[in-house]
């Protein structure tokens, strides 16, 4: 199976508007999904901040986009903190991947959280945690990923003032998770990988404007992108960042 990652889209009202580094949100997220698309995936999956100012028309132009794009390949959603709003739940609730109620693909489950909490903060209610682990006893042939947009790993940079605020619970939480094989999550706009409890937790770039992994605020250089994961149906796995020029 192939399941392709794209987070952080920050899509505006205005289409031709841009932001960061110049970048247009909306260019960069169709040429995402253009390439994208010629992985031949069997899904896609956005990991937070499909809006990048709260607005009714970014979600709009996020479906439009989706349907011209990906036409019948599956795609499911989570929010990211920027997706606190009204317009998320009218637009994607019918996509949101919940906790306790996975994806599957193959002999994989994919499994959600929400960690939207307050303004950029996050937090992981124990409820999600609970769901998931229900789950994860009652399919204990399958395989299993998991995935939320703020990062469990602090990366030592200005966007660790954005973090999640109980990490630890969830770490200590997935320490006892022998099935999930790793973790994907979306916020810091990079592609970065880190160890934990002997599996990856695994970053992506954004589709739009990238973040130096800095102690000050920065946009670095690279090219927007998303990651693409390997799915064997045996438990096997490799995964590729790709970025569109």
């Amino acid at each position: 199976m192939k399941l392709v990652q794209l987070t952080d889209c920050h899509l505006l009202s205005n289409t031709t508007d841009t932001a960061y580094g110049q970048v247009n949100p909306y260019q960069t997220l169709a040429a995402c999904l253009h390439l994208a698309m010629r992985e031949q995936p069997d899904g896609l999956l956005f990991t937070g901040d499909i809006s990048g100012d709260d607005s009714a028309l970014s979600y709009q132009h996020f479906l439009a986009l989706v349907r011209e794009s990906v036409g019948t390949t599956p795609w499911r959603v989570i929010a990211g903190n920027h997706d606190v709003n009204p317009a998320f739940n009218k637009y994607l609730q019918h996509a949101v991947l919940q906790a306790g109620a996975p994806w599957p693909l193959g002999n994989w489950f994919i499994h959600g959280l929400d960690s939207t909490y307050r303004q950029a903060l996050g937090q992981v209610d124990s409820t999600e945690l609970s769901a998931t682990s229900a789950h994860l006893q009652a399919n204990r042939q399958q395989h299993h990923w998991l995935c939320l947009h703020h990062h469990l790993v602090a990366t030592g940079s200005w966007m660790d003032r954005h973090a999640l605020i109980n990490a630890d619970e969830v770490k200590q939480w997935l320490a006892g998770q022998a099935q999930i094989r790793g973790v994907i999550h979306g916020h810091i706009h990079t592609d970065q990988s880190h160890q934990l409890h002997g599996r990856p937790v695994m970053a992506a770039p954004s589709t739009c404007w990238q973040w130096k992994m800095s102690p000050d605020f920065g946009v670095a250089d690279e090219r927007p992108g998303y990651r693409i994961l390997y799915l064997e149906d045996d438990g096997q796995w490799h995964t590729h960042i790709r970025r569109i020029q």
